[in-house]
């Protein structure tokens, strides 16, 4: 079974598992995610990847309400049309109402991949039931899959809830505060997750986080 041939790599204590290089053939996900993440560590929900523009008024909608300054439209359409594997949908089960997104991207820096975390959204009905860690979860894993060396985001810093579940669930660290970040003014810290790739270059305040080979 493919997916039971996987690696596994370590971010602040959390295991997390990558799918085997023998799905690499998919046309539409180049390694091969599945359609429906039938993972289903919350019960009544399941996670399913952005199909096309069908779904964008959805992405749109679920982000939009919780946003302390508009995207334009062409902004989703960049992430999206160029990320469609990294932005993933957290569906209820029995109804397939769309209930959460989160939306990603990948920069090349120096010849050197680095994720992008641009917009996580969960309805409030639903929220505290690890709907948004699990989203966060699968991007990541994907950002690793996609040989990504780190992970990055900006999030307000009077977002409290934001900062424990990216800092505490998964190791990021406070990398830069970011003064009159937003066009409210309001200030933003930039958060950046080490994978565990030894290969890489990294400050060397960091390296007791993700550990050495």
């Amino acid at each position: 079974d493919n997916i039971t041939d996987h690696r596994s790599y370590l971010m602040n204590g959390l295991t997390m598992t990558t799918v085997s290089s023998s799905l690499e053939n998919d046309k539409k996900y180049p390694l091969g995610f599945d359609s429906i993440d039938h993972e289903n560590e919350i019960d009544g929900i399941v996670f399913s990847n952005y199909d096309d523009e069908s779904q964008l008024e959805i992405v749109m909608s679920l982000v939009g309400r919780d946003l302390s300054e508009p995207y334009s439209i062409f902004t989703y359409r960049y992430f999206l049309h160029r990320f469609p594997q990294l932005c993933i949908l957290a569906l209820d089960e029995s109804t397939k109402e769309p209930i959460g997104c989160v939306v990603g991207k990948i920069d090349v820096e120096n010849e050197i991949k680095i994720g992008y975390i641009g917009m996580l959204a969960v309805d409030k009905t639903r929220r505290r039931k690890g709907i948004g860690r699990a989203l966060v979860k699968r991007v990541l894993d994907r950002m690793y899959r996609l040989n990504c060396a780190s992970a990055t985001l900006e999030t307000e810093v009077s977002n409290k809830a934001a900062q424990r579940l990216y800092q505490e669930a998964f190791g990021f660290i406070r990398e830069e505060l970011l003064v009159r970040y937003y066009l409210n003014w309001g200030d933003a810290y930039r958060l950046r997750l080490w994978f565990d790739r030894p290969s890489v270059n990294r400050p060397s305040e960091v390296q007791h986080l993700i550990g050495t080979k």
